[in-house]
């Protein structure tokens, strides 16, 4: 069977961008097997504050340096995935409400972002296992983030011999928000680049999908591709954000017929509900006998 991932979220208890080791050892606790960690755009007024930076701006790597810590050694089994940009509402210095774009349809932005990634994958002294990116505002078209990911993958082979597995996530009010564009994004791939499907898939963040679905959401996730759904955003249980069995027997009858590996995220923020959301995981992959983390 395909290998299951669970991955130990961006709590709010950890430090911040930080390192990697206090993440792994919470996630071997919580019988996660990787770790999430952030990659935004400058987000803050104290990440302005501390590199001079605008709100948006890529990180340097000066500001790596500042905003992460270097851990050594990075155990050989300690793998981790980037959480980058959702493209959310920040403050800027002044304390005006901004939302930084991501600008999948401009070649030399795309080429800017590939570095960032690889100067923090130097700098935590290892490849990500997984990246996951969004669609931005609507100025993006699913050909636009096809792109991308492509220059992302290759950028990542080119430099470093292997690509993480770049995984895009779904939001509501975005450019990719519900099953017609994951379907979309999915076709463009395969049909113009086929060469990168192996780097490339879904993440199903449930909780926005059902957000943008509401009540057509059984019957919109029966409407994804399988073979596109290489991660999914868990909620803590059945009732975040709804109960209804008819979606989350299909959650867990397409997670029975994957036969591809998969990464499973806790959607929480409190350290105190990662292994509730374990829990709930494990549960829907049990019953579908799929192969588990060792405990």
């Amino acid at each position: 069977m395909a290998r299951v991932h669970f991955v130990y979220p961006n709590v709010t208890e950890l430090k911040q961008r930080g390192g990697l080791i206090e993440r792994w050892e919470r996630a071997r606790n919580a019988r996660c097997d990787i770790v999430e960690v952030p990659a935004d755009l400058i987000k803050n007024k104290t990440e302005v504050e501390r590199t001079g930076q605008d709100v948006g701006a890529f990180l340097t790597q000066s500001s790596i340096e500042l905003l992460y810590q270097r851990d050594r050694p990075v155990p050989a089994d300690l793998k981790y995935s980037l959480h980058t940009d959702p493209s959310i509402p920040r403050n800027d210095r002044h304390g005006r409400r901004i939302v930084p774009p991501l600008r999948w349809h401009d070649p030399a932005w795309v080429s800017a972002y590939a570095d960032m990634l690889l100067g923090l994958s130097d700098y935590l002294g290892t490849s990500p296992h997984a990246v996951e990116i969004y669609s931005g505002d609507r100025k993006n078209t699913v050909a636009d983030i096809v792109r991308a990911i492509a220059v992302l993958s290759g950028a990542y082979l080119d430099a470093l011999g292997s690509s993480p597995i770049f995984l895009l996530v779904n939001r509501a009010e975005q450019a990719v928000f519900s099953e017609t564009q994951l379907r979309s994004f999915w076709l463009h791939l395969t049909d113009h680049c086929p060469d990168i499907e192996t780097f490339a898939g879904v993440a199903l963040d449930i909780r926005q999908f059902r957000i943008a679905k509401g009540d057509e959401s059984a019957a919109a996730f029966a409407r994804i591709f399988p073979e596109s759904l290489k991660g999914f955003h868990m909620p803590a249980g059945p009732r975040e954000p709804g109960n209804e069995s008819t979606f989350w027997d299909s959650v867990s009858a397409t997670m029975l017929s994957l036969r591809h590996e998969f990464f499973v995220k806790p959607d929480v923020i409190q350290q105190s509900r990662v292994e509730d959301g374990v829990r709930f995981a494990a549960g829907m992959l049990r019953r579908a006998g799929r192969e588990l983390p060792p405990a």
